[in-house]
Order: structure tokens, then C-alpha cells, then sequence
């Protein structure tokens, strides 16, 4: 009598597709979990070697995530939008992305947005200010969907996770370089911004507490730019024509105030013989690192950030991607160091 071939085990599917057993055994009882990369490697070996089975489709339900924006003119604010757009095109999942921008002032439209969305989405990326309200309704609705903050905090908001840098690091950061400019005499001007957002609020704490630590304080000079921009201008030019010990200019925001400050650069010698030390990148501060009108740029890496926040979604769900990406704080550039290319 004839031998009829052996039927191929688990086993067999996962050494010929170079998984694991536990892999194989997600897949073929639909259990999740696997990429779609995977799982159609696993599905093919097992077409290929035969199983006495129903195979899977491998068809796995799209995710729907919604990325809310608390609108700012800022050009980081730009770069995670375009970050969030571009991020499905790296992750090996079966992700929509629904971007949506609220003007920063109107937390009133962000809370309305966001409750009428949440039952709908398989998670919602935030990007706003720690504000009570927005707070509030993150909390509420943390029980229907998954909640990550991205890039800035809201930390008493029940959150399953923040995406971003350490931002208290970073202004420790920005501290020690400004102190190591000024160690053999000189202080430091430092731009204070508006503190609605906690990125801004952890990385002025972490700044100041650099200085405090080590009993210097009265190397900080402080400036507050009024409303207007023109008045602002004037008002931190008359500061440094008053202190002429200022060496260095630290903001932790890259602001269009600041960005003022900073062409003015161009015609101003009190301003252009400080050295000035901002955060994240922009096309302009890629220009003015270039021309030397800026010196150091702490970037924070949106695209890691939008991927991180993604992953993080997806594996709740029971998802997990084949794609890797380092995990990689915020980074240091100079002239000397800018990406290649310029559309960051």
C-alpha cells in the first residue's frame, strides 16, 4: 500500500517560516498579535507544506486611531502632523490615522472633539496642553479607548502612556552647556514662554533647577516678551544694551518671537555675539545653524514619537509590527551634524 505523506505539523510551519511555535500558533488560531508580514509568511509555509486545516485568511481589522491637535504656529507642531501622516507608511499594520487640528485657544472645541470621537477609535494620540478640561475629559474617557499624550505631558489625565522625550532632561541639558559657556565669567538670558504646555513647564523646571543645584541663580537673567512682537524686540534689546555680561540666549520653545530675535541676529552685534541655544528643528533653524545665527538645536524626534505612539496602540489591541525603531531620546546638532535632507 501506497504511504500517504505526513501532513505538516506546527512545527514544521514554524521552522520552515523561521518563527517560533508560539507565533504559528497565534496565526493559525487567529489569535493576533503577529504582524501582517509574518503572518503571511506563516500562512504561505503552511499552504506550501500542507496541513490537513482550514488556513486563515490573514486578514486582520483596521485600527482607527484619531491624533488631536491643540493648533500652535509653531513649526514642531507641523512636523508631528506631517509625522503622523507618514508614520503608516513605516508600521507593518493595518492603521488609519485621523488628523484633526483645533485651534490651541479653543480647549472648549478640543473636549467637545474629542468625546464625540472616543467610542469610535481604537485610540486617540493627543497633542494639547495640560490644561483642567482637557485633563478631565481624557480621564472620562481613558475607560473607552486608549489615551496617549505625545511630545507634552497631561499627566493627572489618566493616560495609558506619554510618547516623548524627557523634557526636564533636556533643559538640564541646555543648562549645562550655557553654564560651561559662562564658567569663566557671564550669565545667561533665558525667553520664558507661555507655561500652558508641560513640555515647556518640565524643560524651564529642569533648567532652572540646574542652576539652583548648584547655588548660581544669579547667572539667569530672565525676559517675558510682551503680546506684541515689535514691542518684545525692543524691550530685549534695551535688556542687553542694560546687561552686557549676557552670553548666551536659551529658549526652551522654538516660538516666532524668538525666531525674531534670532534674525535680528543679522544686524545686531549685542545679539549676534551671544550664543543661542534653542529647541527641535525647523527649516529656519536649519538655515540659521547653517549661517550661524543659532549654535545648538535639542530636537525631539517627532517621527520616533508618532511611531512609538502607534506601537503602542496597536499592541494593546493584541498587534505587533516587524518594524523596529531605535529608541533615542532627544539629540544634539549643530551646523556640523543636520539631517541630509531637509524635509524633516
Amino acid at each position: 500500500m501506497k504511504a500517504h505523506p505526513r501532513k505538516a505539523r506546527l512545527e514544521d510551519v514554524a521552522k520552515h517560516a523561521g518563527v517560533g511555535l508560539a507565533t504559528v500558533d497565534r496565526v493559525m488560531n487567529e489569535r493576533g498579535g503577529v504582524s501582517e508580514r509574518t503572518t503571511a509568511r506563516v500562512l504561505a509555509s503552511a499552504r506550501q507544506l500542507g496541513t490537513n486545516r482550514i488556513l486563515p485568511t490573514g486578514k486582520r481589522r483596521q485600527l482607527a486611531i484619531e491624533a488631536v491637535f491643540a493648533r500652535t504656529p509653531s513649526s514642531y507642531s507641523t512636523r508631528l502632523n506631517q509625522s503622523l501622516k507618514e508614520v503608516t507608511k513605516l508600521v507593518d499594520l493595518p492603521v488609519t490615522i485621523y488628523r484633526t487640528h483645533i485651534d490651541v485657544d479653543r480647549a472648549d472645541r478640543l473636549v467637545a472633539h474629542l468625546e464625540s470621537v472616543a467610542e469610535s477609535r481604537d485610540g486617540i494620540i493627543v497633542f494639547a496642553n495640560d490644561l483642567p478640561a482637557i485633563a478631565g475629559v481624557l480621564k472620562s474617557l481613558s475607560t473607552k479607548t486608549v489615551i496617549v499624550t505625545i511630545s507634552t505631558d497631561i499627566p493627572d489625565s489618566g493616560r495609558h502612556c506619554y510618547v516623548g522625550i524627557n523634557n526636564f532632561n533636556a533643559g538640564q541639558s541646555a543648562a549645562k552647556i550655557s553654564e560651561a559657556i559662562c564658567r569663566k565669567g557671564g550669565r545667561v538670558l533665558v525667553i520664558e514662554p507661555e507655561m500652558n504646555a508641560r513640555a515647556q513647564i518640565d524643560r524651564m523646571t529642569g533648567f532652572r533647577q540646574f542652576f539652583i543645584d548648584r547655588a548660581i541663580t544669579d547667572r539667569l537673567s530672565f525676559f517675558s516678551p510682551p503680546a506684541k512682537t515689535a514691542m518684545a524686540l525692543n524691550g530685549i534689546l534695551q535688556l542687553l544694551q542694560a546687561e552686557q555680561d549676557l552670553r548666551v540666549v536659551y529658549s526652551p520653545t522654538n516660538s516666532e518671537f524668538l525666531e525674531k530675535v534670532i534674525e535680528a541676529g543679522r544686524d545686531e552685534q549685542a545679539i549676534r555675539s551671544m550664543a543661542k541655544i534653542v529647541h527641535d528643528l525647523s527649516p529656519h533653524s536649519i538655515e540659521n545653524l547653517r549661517s550661524g545665527l543659532i549654535d545648538m538645536v535639542l530636537d525631539s524626534n517627532p517621527m520616533q514619537q508618532a511611531f512609538g505612539a502607534v506601537d503602542f496602540i496597536a499592541r494593546q489591541h493584541g498587534y505587533e509590527t516587524d518594524t523596529t525603531m531605535a529608541a533615542v531620546d532627544f539629540q544634539f546638532y549643530t551646523s556640523e551634524n543636520l539631517p541630509r535632507t531637509d524635509s524633516i
